[in-house]
């Protein structure tokens, strides 16, 4: 057990954060989540502490998309001496259609959550990972950051913008012990795509689609062996070259489909 140190996961309390903080705390780390979910953080400290009782297992409720809401949560950690030696910027949203047929305010919450606050918080924690000379950053974008696609233009640019965020920051901090992985998942098996069970079981069952477990698992293992960058699963591997060589007249047809 990390006695004194903490895994800090965003959106930690289900889905793909519980599970990353399930694998932080099978490596002996105490375990912090952050959500703006109080019923589901509950539960999940709960489940945690079901799981690892010689753990110390907190939650915070915080709505990460505030602009104040980075440097607070940094703050929170200082005066509580919760010491961070993980960070993990796995809270987000998604939604389909068209950028401009909805509300200007769910695209600002959309990049605040996927550029604005995990950005600042790698600074602040960074720093003093970088000042002790050790630590692990996990910053979850996607597949789509490769992508140019309609019905999810601001999902996508704010991913990408994530995915170069992290790449550049790694590079700036390897060399004072601090790995920076950036995990690019595609399809997982959450309630994020409001799929029938039925479907969802195929898709997992042909690899299209990740349980929330493998994608932590596969993250963690990553970033611990330094790797910049993961993408899980060889099949979006594949997706993503694909997705390079679509013309763009394809992208019109799907355009006029479902825009």
């Amino acid at each position: 057990m990390k006695t004194n140190t903490f895994a800090l996961v965003t959106g930690g309390s289900s889905g793909i954060g519980f599970a990353y903080a399930v694998e932080w705390a099978r490596k002996g780390y105490n375990i912090f989540i952050v959500s703006n979910n109080e019923d589901l953080n509950r539960d999940a400290v709960a489940r945690l502490h079901n799981l690892f009782k010689e753990l110390r297992i907190i939650s915070l409720y915080k709505d990460l998309s505030h602009p104040l809401a980075a440097q607070e949560l940094f703050n929170y950690c200082k005066s509580e001496n919760i010491e961070v030696e993980i960070l993990v910027n796995n809270a987000g949203m998604f939604y389909f259609g068209a950028a401009v047929d909805k509300p200007v305010e769910l695209s600002a919450t959309m990049t605040a959550l996927h550029c604005n606050t995990p950005v600042t918080l790698c600074i602040l924690f960074g720093n003093e990972m970088k000042r002790r000379g050790r630590g692990y950053v996990i910053n979850a974008s996607s597949i789509t950051a490769f992508m140019c696609f309609p019905t999810i233009a601001v999902y996508q640019a704010s991913k990408a913008f994530l995915y170069k965020f992290s790449k550049g920051l790694a590079f700036e901090l390897s060399y004072y012990g601090v790995q920076v992985c950036c995990v690019c998942p595609g399809a997982v098996d959450t309630d994020l795509y409001n799929l029938p069970l039925k479907i969802r079981k195929i898709l997992r069952s042909i690899g299209i689609m990740l349980t929330p477990e493998q994608v932590a698992k596969r993250g963690v293992k990553a970033v611990l062996r330094g790797r910049k960058v993961k993408i899980p699963g060889l099949i979006n591997y594949i997706f993503i070259l694909l997705c390079f060589l679509i013309p763009d007249f394809i992208i019109n047809i799907l355009k006029k489909k479902f825009v």
